[in-house]
């Protein structure tokens, strides 16, 4: 990392951390959601399907120590990709006319977009171990990781073609219909539609669920799907970032 990519680094984490509403979503959200929700849930049977055909039987309060981490991941990722694309439409034009890169500069905001999603992961993953215990935890850690990537980037692009609230909202929206019914297996038959592979969060969503019930299960399909949605809106925010940055007027 060069001298001048290190200070804008240094920068964007100190703009983030001045709102003390990033700290409480990175930590206090997720904590009280995932906690809230599992003690709550009584241990009603419930029978779902798991990647690759199998069904098992668990009970909601489980199914809840499954997916609501995830939930609680993209939520949280998407907004600190929101307030991550406003700090670079404000601050970052100002680094380029100043003689910084808008690499450099788009590098600092992807490192704190990363630290932050990956702190919501890890507070998520601690507070669900309080509860519940997935069969694989590898496999759980994955899911969570890169439901975080896909809607970290997802909050970036609509943090670019939209105002903080109205990003917010499009945010609660899309990961409500995905992650909480669309790709939940509390709804319906307990297995997913196949139209529900078109959602961002399917991938993530399922590679969850297979590593909080089953030992072992089909996980190549999965993770190939959930990688290219990453990869993907990482690219596209990256582009939106260069083309919003280096923009000198």
């Amino acid at each position: 990392m060069s001298g001048r990519t290190a200070a804008a680094t240094a920068m964007a984490f100190r703009d983030q951390l001045r709102r003390p509403l990033v700290l409480i979503l990175l930590i206090a959200v997720p904590a009280y959601v995932i906690s809230r929700s599992i003690a709550t849930t009584e241990g009603i049977p419930r029978e779902i399907g798991l990647p690759g055909g199998e069904q098992v039987l668990t009970t909601m309060k489980d199914l809840h120590g499954a997916v609501m981490g995830g939930t609680a991941v993209a939520f949280v990722a998407a907004l600190v990709g929101v307030f991550v694309m406003q700090s670079a439409l404000r601050g970052d034009r100002r680094l380029v006319v100043a003689g910084f890169e808008p690499g450099e500069a788009i590098t600092a905001r992807l490192i704190v977009l990363a630290a932050s999603t990956a702190l919501v992961v890890a507070v998520s993953a601690l507070v669900t171990a309080l509860y519940f215990t997935p069969s694989g935890w590898g496999v759980f850690l994955v899911g969570l990781l890169l439901v975080g990537l896909i809607y970290g980037s997802l909050g970036t692009l609509a943090g670019a073609a939209m105002s903080n609230l109205a990003a917010t909202y499009l945010m609660l929206f899309l990961v409500m219909t995905d992650l909480g019914i669309v790709s939940n297996p509390m709804f319906g038959d307990g297995t997913p539609e196949g139209w529900a592979a078109l959602f961002p969060g399917y991938g993530p969503n399922r590679l969850m669920v297979g590593g909080a019930f089953a030992e072992s299960f089909p996980v190549a399909g999965l993770l190939a799907l959930s990688a290219a949605w990453a990869v993907g809106l990482t690219a596209a925010a990256v582009a939106v970032l260069r083309r919003v940055v280096g923009r000198r007027s």
